[in-house]
């Protein structure tokens, strides 16, 4: 369950809000909860209006065991903020205004987080959370972005993480083509997945392949990691781009050709590392291939939700739908 609303015009802001009030609804997530990001919603969807161009507001679900919180980018295409520092400050304003939402955000929401290029544009990302304080801090943060094709309203594209006593399985799905049955065999695709929780990544391939056969078919990529241990486990068939990203730079992942519940030669994995602090990318063939995140200087340090909007905003080629995965392994050694 995600939500996608446009923001170029004023009207929008209040569309914004009354998404984000019944995205909190269907959450079942408390009345101070709700109103919490409702406002900080019009916090954001105002700054789009009034600072950017080619805005977008995207919510997603947050869980953490009995924890159910929303998680909401903003993100533009806008001139980009010079100092996010400054930016931050309660009175500070570019536009005439009083200056108070970035102070007022970081104060009703949670991990508030902020990545600006001048002339490229700004992604912001916060969660509300049902409870007082956001979950503790897990040995990977991940965060992605799913939307569908411009005109249409199902995504034929779905991605899902798992914990398996420590075992992390990324998995992203692209359905054939796009729209309402291409979602249809997306979600199949991560039922299925779900329903084998200890699989390896080839293993669930060949049950997606056997579960698809009566569908329109799907490409997809699984990658399973230890943070503990720096080490994963990826297969992929199809259209399905992953990479790691991390201080000895960028490694692609190979995928098969195929095409999951019709033709598929073969399934085979190949282990990676995947080292504290180093990232795990995988997206979908929406997102274009000349991808290269060399350019985003300073990103890693960010929210991995942050560096999947931040791809999607420069890299969506608009005519398919699109994911961006990001995985980040956060394994800390005890002292």
């Amino acid at each position: 369950m995600n939500t996608q609303v446009r923001v170029d015009e004023p009207s929008q802001v209040a569309q914004a809000r009354r998404e984000a009030v019944a995205f909190a609804r269907r959450l079942a997530i408390d009345a101070d909860a709700t109103d919490r990001l409702a406002l900080a919603v019009t916090e954001a969807a105002t700054n789009l209006v009034k600072h950017a161009k080619d805005g977008m507001v995207l919510l997603a679900p947050l869980r953490a065991g009995a924890a159910v919180g929303v998680e909401a980018i903003a993100v533009d295409r806008g001139p980009g903020m010079a100092n996010v520092a400054s930016s931050m400050r309660d009175g500070h304003s570019t536009a005439g205004s009083p200056g108070f939402g970035l102070g007022s955000m970081a104060r009703i929401a949670s991990n508030l987080d902020i990545y600006s290029r001048p002339g490229h544009g700004t992604v912001l990302r916060f969660e509300i959370w049902k409870q007082a304080h956001a979950p503790a801090t897990a040995a990977v943060s991940w965060g992605g972005v799913c939307v569908p094709m411009r005109g249409e309203t199902a995504c034929g594209d779905a991605w899902s993480l798992r914990d398996n006593d420590g075992r992390q399985r990324l998995l992203v799905v692209d359905g054939l083509g796009h729209g309402p049955d291409a979602a249809l065999v997306a979600q199949a695709a991560i039922r299925v997945a779900g329903e084998h929780p200890n699989f390896e990544p080839a293993r669930v391939l060949e049950c997606l392949h056997g579960a698809l056969r009566n569908t329109r078919g799907a490409a997809a990529a699984v990658a399973s990691i230890v943070p503990h241990t720096g080490r994963g486990v990826y297969a992929g068939i199809g259209n399905i781009r992953a990479f790691t990203w991390g201080p000895d730079g960028v490694r692609n992942l190979v995928s098969h050709n195929g095409t999951l519940g019709h033709q598929v030669r073969k399934f085979h994995a190949f282990d990676f590392a995947l080292p504290p602090r180093a990232m795990l990318v995988m997206h979908s063939d929406g997102i274009s291939s000349r991808l290269d995140v060399h350019g985003y200087v300073g990103i890693e340090r960010h929210h991995p939700s942050v560096i999947a909007a931040a791809i999607l905003r420069d890299h969506w080629r608009g005519r398919d739908d699109a994911t961006v995965a990001v995985l980040r392994n956060e394994y800390r050694p005890a002292p």
